[in-house]
This record gives structure tokens, sequence and C-alpha cells, in this order.
């Protein structure tokens, strides 16, 4: 099953739900957000500080890949 379908599905399984029963789900959805958060947020504390620095410039590049990808067909330059 693919991710769209995943969230397709959840969506209708969802809709008949109670406000309460919604709420329980809003819930859970952000246990599994902080305990992923947790787990990165561990991984970086027992790593040597130079591990984490090269770990930063790596997420950074990857940001500035996505901040920047299209540049040019989104900004095109007249010349």
């Amino acid at each position: 099953m693919s991710k769209a379908e995943i969230e397709k599905t959840i969506m209708e399984e969802t809709k008949d739900l109670s406000k309460d029963n919604l709420i329980k789900v809003l819930d859970f959805i952000h246990f599994l957000k902080t305990k992923k958060h947790r787990r990165v947020r561990k991984e970086f504390f027992e790593k040597k500080p130079s591990e984490n620095l090269s770990d930063l410039d790596q997420i950074s590049l990857v940001h500035l890949e996505e901040e920047f990808a299209n540049y040019k067909e989104l900004y095109p330059r007249e010349e």
C-alpha cells in the first residue's frame, strides 16, 4: 500500500468518528511525532560533538538543496 493510499484510508476511516475520538487520533499522531523527535535527540546527544557538526552540515546541505530546487525556473534572470 502506498503512502497516498494509507493517507486516503485514514481520512476515510476517521470521517465518522466523534470529536472525542478524533482528538484521541490527533493525540496519538502527536505521540508518534514526539517519539521520533526523542529518538533523534537521544542519538544526537550520544554522539561526539564533531560527529554532530558533520550531521548538521549534511542537514544544512539537504535543506539548502530543497530550498533552491528549481530556482532558475522559478526566478529566471532577464538578460
